[in-house]
């Protein structure tokens, strides 16, 4: 009897996880929309501070202009990607920038 009524109760956990959520269509963009504009606003605060620091990469800032074109066309999953990129690159251009801001006196030749 112990038995049966662990088995019941384990059973009855399983069950209720298997619960699918219903997706209504308007939440599924909303999220679209504020995930493409969280990254595109990180992206944009990446490659400024890169431009601060006087190193851009040479398609950082085609690559954010080419998520901008594909969100407006409705690519929501190419926009998050190039955007995404495109704020990795910057990102990667201030650690750049922040090395070489050192690095060179030891590429200079000393007398």
């Amino acid at each position: 009897m112990k038995n049966n009524f662990v088995l019941l109760i384990v059973s009855a956990f399983l069950f209720a996880g298997c619960g699918q959520a219903t997706d209504t269509g308007d939440e599924s963009q909303d999220m679209a929309t504020t995930s493409f504009a969280d990254v595109y606003a990180a992206a944009e605060k990446a490659l400024a501070e890169a431009n601060a620091r006087r190193n851009v990469w040479s398609k950082t800032e085609e690559m954010l202009s080419d998520a901008k074109t594909a969100f407006d066309n409705g690519d929501d999953d190419a926009a998050i990607d190039l955007a995404t990129e495109a704020k990795l690159q910057a990102e990667l251009a201030v650690t750049q920038a922040d090395f070489e801001e050192d690095a060179w006196r030891s590429r200079v030749l000393a007398e």
